[in-house]
């Protein structure tokens, strides 16, 4: 538990800056001692942050990142396009969707989803298990442009004994 938590930590720290992984010192500038505050201030719920795949539009580009957080009944995951910032002005999020399937139609807990860079899209694999029967289903995803997105479920073996 404590090398997964760590681990977690991690990853999120290497997203949110990796100007701050790379500091060496012991002292950090008033800029990254902001941003350790908000990393402290980060959700406990979130257990886990992926970068995936880029995307690009007439808007702007960047790079999708998915974030699990754990809920009473599995896991949830959030869908997030970052859009990079142009002339001076920063990095941000353009578009924040959760996936609804999984909050209203399946309670599982699920591998963090592999991505594949598509032509057109992001298409995302995940395999995930109900918390109750312990049936398994395939999760695959396919990403577009910004709060642009589409499920497909595949019923896998039936769980329990």
């Amino acid at each position: 538990m404590v090398k997964r938590c760590s681990l977690v930590a991690f990853t999120l720290m290497a997203l949110v800056s990796p100007a701050l992984m790379a500091q060496t010192s012991v002292s950090a500038p008033a800029e990254d001692d902001k941003l350790a505050k908000d990393i402290y201030k980060l959700p406990v719920a979130i257990n886990a942050v992926s970068r995936v795949c880029p995307w690009r539009s007439n808007a702007g580009q960047g790079y999708i990142r998915l974030i699990r957080t754990d809920a009473l009944a599995g896991h949830h995951l959030y869908l997030q396009w970052i859009r990079r910032g142009i002339a001076g002005s920063p990095t941000q999020a353009t578009s924040t969707v959760a996936v609804k399937e999984l909050m209203s139609d399946y309670e599982v807990k699920f591998d963090m989803p592999q991505a594949t860079l598509g032509q057109d899209a992001c298409m995302l694999s995940a395999i995930g298990e109900d918390v109750t029967s312990e049936r398994r289903y395939r999760f695959d995803f396919v990403l577009k442009g910004p709060g642009d997105y589409k499920l497909g479920v595949t019923h896998l073996l039936e769980g329990g004994l």
